[in-house]
């Protein structure tokens, strides 16, 4: 897989738990926040780049807060990808 390719897997996939990330359920709310932290951490595991060492983690917890924040950074990563 591409690297363009697994930020489109992952932002469809995050966006199609951003619903399940608002449940009024907890145990649904809580399964859906693992698996975006799954997706986060994929997303900077094949993404060193994104970011200097010392910022990622900060970067990391930011995404892990703000979806919509993770959405638009997998954008613009994307952008990237496709600039090149």
């Amino acid at each position: 897989m591409t690297p363009i390719e697994s930020i489109y897997e992952i932002q469809a996939a995050v966006k199609d738990l951003q619903r399940y990330l608002q449940s009024t359920d907890k145990v649904v709310s809580f399964r859906a926040r693992e698996r975006y932290a799954q997706w986060v951490d994929r997303f900077f595991r094949e993404n060193v780049n994104v970011a200097e060492p010392e910022k990622r983690g900060n970067l990391r917890t930011l995404c892990l807060d703000d979806v919509d924040y993770f959405l638009k950074l997998l954008e613009s990563r994307a952008e990237y990808y496709d600039c090149d």
